[in-house]
């Protein structure tokens, strides 16, 4: 079995928020606030593919300009995707078109790609985001509001309410 190695990096964000980047075998993993317990979304966490090692730094580059709600377009062919089919890839690709504050349902933005049949596999896309933040899966909603993210309702919730 594999070793786990987790790196836990952090960096203030939103004027007064520390968040934390969590780093699994050289692969970006999590990212959320200093007071979400990190360890326990780690416990059955099976590690995704994500940035490279070297690739860090530009991540922290995107983030900055996401904090400061600066458009930026992500390059999908410099990205290590190998988890992902093309068609996940595509249904991301489009996630992005979304700008700051705008948050759609997940049948609303299946209906707006026109992939209407495609809310549940859209969802299902969402979950292995492997770029949180930057590609903006927070964006999407339940049509009941239930906020679900893989890194937390909080950090989820602080997004939506401050129009990020």
């Amino acid at each position: 079995m594999e070793e786990k190695v987790l790196k836990i990096f952090k960096i203030k964000m939103f004027e007064k928020e520390v968040v934390k980047i969590g780093i699994i075998n050289n692969k970006l993993s999590y990212i959320g606030f200093e007071r979400d317990n990190i360890h326990d979304f780690y416990k059955n966490y099976k590690i995704r593919n994500v940035l490279k090692n070297d690739e860090f730094i530009k991540y922290i580059e995107y983030l900055k300009k996401f904090e400061n709600r600066e458009d930026f377009e992500l390059n999908f062919d410099e990205l290590s995707l190998p988890n992902l089919t093309d068609k996940q890839i595509d249904i991301l690709k489009e996630l992005c078109k979304l700008k700051y504050g705008e948050y759609k349902t997940y049948s609303e933005f299946a209906k707006d790609i026109n992939k209407s049949d495609y809310t549940r596999f859209i969802a299902s896309c969402m979950s292995k985001n492997p770029i949180l933040l930057l590609i903006p899966c927070h964006r999407l909603i339940s049509k009941n509001l239930d906020i679900k993210y893989r890194s937390g309702r909080e950090i989820k919730s602080f997004l939506l309410k401050n129009n990020f």
